[in-house]
């Protein structure tokens, strides 16, 4: 929202500049931009504390305009003769600084949300449930320390407020936990009917993680690593005055993360994957009897749920025949290229994948997720990942034509110590994928043919390494986790994830899994949990155990493949341009 600021802003202008942002009353300071926010606010009907809508931003507009000296035609001016800021332009000023968008919204460390006229029953909902009428859903920020369960409203009232909208349960093994993940749905109304710009919020439970911290920390990882990533924070979440505990915010990977992402080119294919018609989404090379290899061999026709989940464009039938995924799965097999394994280590391949896939990004989420240990994604599983086709750079329309495909990570509570099956990931072979630690050895070609390229996986152990040296050791998790000090993830959790029981070794009546004392031992003290064959390590003492197993391995590995740079900052990489 920074940068210079136009001379004089009309009303369209006006609008673009808070489209999708919500300005929060209560942090305006005190003086006539407060007063015409309120004022605002009441003029467009609304009984929140914020705007958000295009009709409270033409009421503001309307209310400025009469409150200065207009700059014809009806513009609001910002700059007096002297070319100093006119008070027009001093308090949009003060309204981007109090303004909420999704970044803003995700820095945020807690949120309560709040739904009435809705009471949860025992049946799981699997599609939308669209409330009766006069249920309502609130969202404010909330204070982590604060005591309450159901926290108040401060600052004059919600954040955020809708009776349009619809909730569903949300999981694969956790579809049915006792305390489950929900997700909030704000379509119903329009374009208006959001928070800070987003039409789905997704409440993890975090069922598998005592801790409650690890998709935080995945999160951030990724974040930092450059790979194009949802964004975390955390909600207590209510019915009424039913508490139901602590959740993870996980930002909604739709549109509107494509188009923060990608900019002009957020209106390719995006594919989701899971274990479905054709199996798990291993990217196995397919054929039919007759040898055709198109797009019609990566989903069954009138399947209710396919591996390979188009989530965009799906009725375009131009852009909906999978071929782009096709071409995208010919090429990392090497399929057309001469030579048998060894073709994966020519130049010829690395060109070819480099021309349809942004690859050093995806290497980076690789070495990432070697290291936190992640197996329920493309590792072990292999699901949980979406593949974005976004087309080139300046040729947008015609990404079905010439793809170009990204790699965008999903679902990280299995991670930093997680096991269900006696496997120890901690001493996972970093370049064998996924090597003799795990006692299944899924098909993954994508990761074990581009890893048999030397280029790629000397970029691939340099930026393993650059981990290492920086932020994946015990000391820097400790002090993201801060069990000792006032401004860590162990701060910011513990009170609403204790207000979970009245006890610390009875069960949570919100249905967690784990009592107050595990969340302690595992969230604060960092200890080992067991129940029955689930292993939860202690997450700092599960990052020792990793780092040093990477550091011998790498010791080995580096005589034969040196490495390249005595430093590593990735930069993020451009969409290749149109031909």
């Amino acid at each position: 929202m920074g940068g210079s600021m136009d001379t004089a802003v009309g009303r369209d202008r006006f609008w673009e500049m808070f489209k999708g942002r919500a300005v929060v009353v209560s942090e305006l300071p005190a003086g006539p931009s407060r007063v015409l926010a309120n004022v605002a606010s009441e003029m467009a009907g609304r009984d929140d504390a914020s705007l958000r809508t295009k009709a409270e931003y033409e009421a503001l507009f309307d209310l400025l305009l009469a409150h200065v000296p207009p700059a014809p035609p009806a513009k609001l001016r910002l700059l007096d003769k002297a070319g100093q800021p006119t008070a027009a332009a001093r308090a949009i000023e003060d309204y981007i600084g109090a303004s909420l968008g999704k970044e803003e919204f995700f820095d945020t460390g807690m949120y309560m949300f709040h739904v009435t006229g809705f009471r949860p029953g025992r049946h799981v909902l699997t599609q939308p449930v669209r409330p009766a009428s006069g249920a309502r859903v609130d969202a404010w920020k909330t204070d982590p320390a604060d005591r309450r369960r159901i926290s108040a409203v401060d600052g004059g009232g919600a954040l955020f407020s809708s009776q349009a909208f619809s909730l569903k349960n949300t999981g694969n093994r956790t579809l049915r936990a006792p305390k489950r993940s929900w997700r909030i749905i704000l379509d119903a109304a329009g374009h208006e009917n959001r928070l800070a710009g987003m039409t789905r919020i997704n409440l993890k439970a975090m069922y598998n993680d005592p801790s409650q911290m690890r998709e935080a920390l995945a999160w951030r990882l990724f974040r930092m690593a450059g790979v194009p990533a949802p964004r975390h924070t955390y909600a207590k979440l209510a019915f009424g005055n039913a508490y139901r505990g602590l959740f993870s915010v996980i930002e909604q990977v739709d549109k509107r993360f494509l188009k923060d992402h990608f900019g002009e080119n957020h209106r390719g294919n995006l594919y989701k994957t899971a274990c479905r018609d054709l199996g798990c989404a291993s990217l196995a090379y397919r054929t039919g009897p007759d040898g055709d290899d198109s797009g019609r061999q990566y989903f069954i026709p009138g399947a209710a749920e396919h591996t390979y989940r188009l989530k965009t464009n799906k009725n375009d039938p131009e852009a909906n025949t999978y071929d782009d995924l096709a071409c995208f799965i010919r090429t990392i097999h090497g399929t057309g290229l001469p030579g048998g394994e060894e073709r994966f280590g020519t130049d010829a391949f690395r060109e070819s994948v480099d021309g349809i896939m942004d690859v050093s990004t995806f290497l980076r989420w690789a070495a990432v997720n070697m290291l936190l240990g992640s197996w329920d994604n493309y590792y072990a599983t292999p699901s949980n990942y979406y593949l974005y086709n976004s087309g080139r750079s300046g040729a947008a329309g015609d990404f079905a034509g010439s793809p170009y495909f990204h790699w965008i990570p999903w679902d990280y509570d299995n991670c930093l110590g997680i096991d269900y099956s006696g496997t120890r990931w901690q001493y996972a072979d970093i370049l064998n994928w996924p090597g003799k630690v795990n006692r299944h050895t899924p098909n993954i070609p994508l990761v074990r043919n581009l890893l048999r390229n030397p280029d790629y996986s000397r970029y691939y152990l340099d930026y393993l390494e650059y981990m290492l040296d920086t932020e994946f050791n015990p000391r820097a998790f400790a002090a993201q986790i801060g069990a000792r000090s006032d401004d860590g993830l162990w701060t910011r959790i513990r009170r609403a994830a204790y207000l979970e029981s009245d006890t610390p070794h009875d069960r949570p009546f919100t249905g967690r899994r784990y009592t107050n004392d595990e969340v302690y031992q595992s969230g604060c003290r960092q200890h080992e949990l067991r129940h029955g064959k689930k292993t939860m390590e202690g997450i700092v003492h599960y990052v020792r155990m990793r780092h040093d197993s990477a550091r011998a391995q790498l010791k080995r590995l580096r005589r034969t493949i040196p490495r390249t740079a005595d430093g590593f900052c990735p930069a993020v990489e451009q969409l290749p341009q149109a031909a």
